[in-house]
């Protein structure tokens, strides 16, 4: 606009300059026209601009205030954003602290629930155990006796071995009828010693001695003497020997000398007829029948006088001293590993069982003193009383008190550092004890089988016709086994104990350290 006016003063004064000088002085005063024309056409620019800008300016001082308002609405929405939510979290901290202390509280009746229940645990598994070992002592009784029966009385052995195996199967059933076995045995041993006290005469299918399936008379006075005399031939078989001390002989025998056959045939008839007389009824025959009777004399060595002889002759009474050297020389040279892995796992146990002791255990003067001083909320002298002691369980205690003056979670942090720490400690060469237990066993059978390799290659080289000898050496290498399970059977019985002890001890750290947590944070909040 500056730049036209400018343009049409030139102009106007290029028109001019030709004419005269009163028009001159005109033209000055024109000029002096315009330019205050254009001076104040520039002061109206100026004041438009500026009431552009006085606009502008009101304009971003409305939008600076919306903006300012709308700030300070947000911030005061935040404001109560934020006091909704600080008390949302201190309502959350309130149910937190009482879920927490009704947790610990809780635990602690598990805690109790579950040791009455261990303990309810622990009788019911000792009176199964009871039951068991009963059941087991039946079932050996009935397996000793089924043993013994090929080697007892041979009369009625049949039943007999019925009878057993029935009363066994018993004792061997998923749920095991004790009392069925039991009673099956005692019928067994009634029955046997039914024979013991009765006599017998009768014609029978024999099922004994050397000539069985035959028709017989047979002829027996308790289990001292039996005599068969066969129906159809005449030919004799008796029980020559009976009940020796050192064991059950039974000895049948049918090549009799002529006389001995006729006297046990001779007693196999008298009999018969003074038992058919008997039948008959006939009182007044019965006198004349039994002074007819004669005293049949019969050669029996019942009590095996020579085995007494030699038995009595061979005996020596050993201190036990003696007999436990003679024992452990038969065994052979495993018997010094065994006794070293006896030892061993004698000094784990009895070591396993110190640190437990000591390191689980806190007296109720510690206690009581602990928990005044957490009362007083003097943590440092507790934590420096609970150093004192280095247990397990102080330890734990330690962890929690030395964060006590922290955050809950830091407490928590730390009492799961210290019982990672002290677990390995409980649990230290348990796994050890273990290994022995299992080692015994077969370190028995390791002496049972090179004994009987060694038996058999001198039975292989010099040969024997006596099972005597035989019978004696596997009894012999059997001693290691024996030794082995000896061994075993404790070690893994105290290292169960042991397991059930550091259980015990883990299980009082859980719940004191967790009670002393919900103790000290729960007063704080």
């Amino acid at each position: 606009m500056k730049k036209i006016i400018a343009v049409l003063l030139l102009a106007s004064s290029a028109f001019a300059w030709p004419w005269s000088s009163g028009e001159k002085k005109s033209t000055a005063e024109d000029q002096a026209r315009i330019k205050d024309s254009l001076q104040m056409e520039e002061v109206r620019s100026l004041q438009r601009e500026v009431e552009t800008l006085t606009r502008i300016r009101l304009q971003k001082a409305d939008s600076l205030e919306k903006l300012e308002a709308e700030h300070w609405r947000k911030r005061y929405a935040e404001s109560q954003l934020t006091e909704e939510h600080q008390a949302a979290s201190r309502e959350l901290d309130a149910r937190y602290s009482k879920l927490s202390t009704d947790l610990g509280r809780v635990n602690e009746e598990v805690m109790a629930s579950k040791s009455m229940t261990g303990d309810a645990e622990e009788k019911a598994q000792a009176d199964e155990s009871a039951y068991d070992a009963l059941n087991m002592q039946v079932k050996l009784s009935i397996d000793k006796a089924l043993g013994d029966v090929m080697g007892d009385y041979p009369v009625g052995m049949n039943g007999r071995l019925i009878r057993l195996k029935q009363a066994s199967e018993d004792a061997e059933k998923k749920m095991p009828n004790t009392v069925g076995a039991v009673q099956g045995f005692m019928d067994d041993l009634l029955l046997r010693h039914e024979l013991t006290y009765t006599q017998f005469y009768g014609r029978e299918t024999s099922q004994v001695g050397n000539r069985p399936d035959v028709n017989v008379n047979r002829l027996r006075l308790g289990t001292v003497f039996l005599g068969e005399v066969a129906q159809d031939n005449g030919e004799v078989q008796a029980l020559l020997r009976s009940g020796a001390l050192q064991g059950k002989i039974f000895e049948w025998n049918a090549m009799l000398p002529p006389e001995m056959a006729g006297n046990i045939k001779q007693a196999v008839v008298q009999a018969g007829s003074a038992t058919a007389t008997s039948a008959a009824g006939d009182s007044a025959q019965a006198p004349a029948t039994a002074a007819k009777v004669a005293v049949v004399t019969i050669p029996l060595d019942v009590l095996q006088n020579k085995a007494i002889k030699n038995a009595i002759t061979d005996t020596k009474e050993l201190t036990w001293k003696e007999e436990f050297q003679a024992f452990f020389k038969k065994g052979g040279i495993v018997m010094y590993p065994l006794m070293l892995v006896a030892i061993f796992a004698l000094l784990l146990c009895l070591e396993r069982f110190l640190v437990l002791s000591y390191r689980g255990h806190l007296s109720r003067r510690f206690n009581k003193k602990l928990n005044a001083l957490v009362k007083e909320n003097r943590y440092e002298d507790a934590a420096g009383l609970c150093l004192k002691k280095e247990t397990s369980l102080s330890m734990v205690l330690f962890a929690v008190l030395n964060r006590a003056r922290d955050t809950r979670e830091d407490a928590e942090r730390a009492l799961q550092e210290a019982l990672l720490r002290e677990q390995p400690k409980l649990e230290r060469r348990m796994g050890l004890l273990a290994a022995m237990g299992s080692i015994a066993p077969l370190l028995g059978l390791l002496g049972t089988v090179t004994g009987i390799i060694t038996l058999f290659t001198v039975i292989t080289e010099v040969g024997t016709n006596d099972a005597r000898v035989l019978a004696g050496g596997i009894s012999e290498a059997l001693v290691t086994t024996e030794t082995g399970l000896v061994i075993a059977i404790p070690v893994m019985v105290l290292h169960g104990l042991l397991s059930e002890k550091i259980e015990k001890v883990t299980s009082e750290m859980y719940v004191q350290s967790t009670a002393l947590l919900n103790r000290i944070f729960g007063k704080k909040e």
